[in-house]
């Protein structure tokens, strides 16, 4: 008898026990990469995150000098690596390195998976603004086949997108575009993608136009696809990712503010359906990032990320959401700054940890770059309290 009832017993301690050692998530860890003072600079902004084909973490954002403007301020785009998932960083690495009359930024990076090379699109000149048909803002492309060590000098792409010189009957209203920020798309068969927000001729702000860039080449020859994502336009800075049927989606700044926008593709971008509205994930005009996170760490489920500030109206409270339904809903949101804050860029670690790299500040005085990282589980479970409350928002 006392054999049989000490088998159950054992069982439920043994059950007990392995709930009881359930680790709970970890709490988000935050590094600080760039803040004013940092090697000269007064200002930095525009973060652009990455994880090279070694599992090299390359953060990269435009050290802006005295000014904290847009092109055609003399910016640089520089960059910091971590070997160890974020725990340590390099010294600051510089990809490109404005002159005395060019200044480089609003970097947007992505990893080509034939060759591993690394690939940074970033705009030069002289600003959006500015730009005319004849003399249009430029759009430079520098790549790194040594996960994030040396890149190559800037290569002006300017030509084979549009403005003078460049034959594609697709560019001919187009006088201005700059890529937008953070990260580019590296679909499944290779294709890598970055959109661009663009102006057309004889009309200001608003409105500006997305479009589709795609290179066949790992990023060596690029052309701009013939049709605008929204039109009417309904865009801004826009980032894209690849459904698991091969469809692109595309979410896109609202530049009224509210709810995020998006729009899908269900022909390599040839068209684009009517463009919708994220309810559940408000936008006050402002870059964020969307991205897949791989199924070897999701069990197999099909989920995405997006970072944007959760508010409609003010940069504040940067935050995660996750859908499970490729983007029809946006059921979970985490906080992760909860204080003013603005751009945010993903990436997935090679341990499937999540790198959210964040504009943490205000215009004044300024913002510094964030590296946090954080693991799905802690998106996913009931939220006990905000990380990373630095000031109110």
């Amino acid at each position: 008898m006392k054999r049989t009832l000490l088998l159950p017993a054992l069982l439920l301690c043994g059950v007990l026990l392995s709930a009881c050692t359930v680790r709970p998530p970890a709490e988000p860890v935050h590094v600080r990469l760039f803040a004013s003072g940092d090697h000269g600079s007064k200002y930095y902004r525009i973060p652009a995150i990455v994880t090279a084909a070694d599992g090299t973490l390359l953060a990269v954002a435009d050290r802006r000098g005295d000014s904290q403007g847009d092109l055609p301020n003399l910016i640089d785009v520089v960059l910091r690596r971590s070997t160890d998932r974020g725990t340590t960083w390099s010294e600051p690495i510089t990809i490109a390195q404005h002159t005395e009359t060019c200044g480089y930024g609003d970097a947007a990076l992505v990893v080509d998976p034939r060759s591993g090379d690394v690939v940074c699109i970033f705009a030069a000149g002289c600003g959006l603004w500015a730009s005319t048909a004849e003399a249009p803002t430029r759009v430079c492309v520098s790549r790194s086949a040594d996960n994030g060590l040396t890149w190559s000098p800037a290569e002006d792409i300017t030509p084979q997108l549009y403005g003078p010189g460049c034959g594609n009957p697709a560019s001919a209203p187009i006088s201005a575009m700059f890529a937008a920020s953070g990260r580019a798309l590296a679909l499944e068969d290779g294709t890598l993608l970055f959109a661009v927000a663009a102006a057309h001729t004889g009309e200001r702000w608003p409105p500006l136009y997305n479009y589709v860039c795609r290179s066949d080449d790992g990023g060596r020859t690029w052309c701009l696809l013939p049709t605008p994502t929204a039109v009417p336009p309904v865009g801004d800075e826009s980032k894209l990712v690849e459904l698991s049927d091969g469809r692109w989606l595309i979410s896109m700044r609202n530049p009224r503010k509210g709810g995020r926008r998006y729009a899908v593709s269900a022909d390599r971008g040839a068209t684009w359906g009517e463009p919708g509205t994220w309810h559940d994930l408000p936008d006050p005009a402002c870059d964020g990032d969307i991205i897949r996170y791989p199924k070897r760490w999701s069990g197999g489920r099909d989920i995405l990320l997006h970072s944007i500030p959760a508010d409609s109206a003010s940069r504040c409270n940067v935050s995660i959401a996750v859908s499970y339904d490729e983007g029809l809903t946006w059921p979970v949101r985490r906080t992760v700054w909860n204080c003013p804050a603005g751009y945010s860029s993903l990436t997935v670690l090679d341990n499937g940890e999540i790198g959210l790299l964040t504009e943490v500040g205000d215009w004044d005085p300024g913002y510094e770059i964030w590296f946090t990282r954080l693991e799905l589980s802690w998106l996913e479970a009931e939220p006990e309290s905000r990380s990373g409350c630095r000031a109110d928002c």
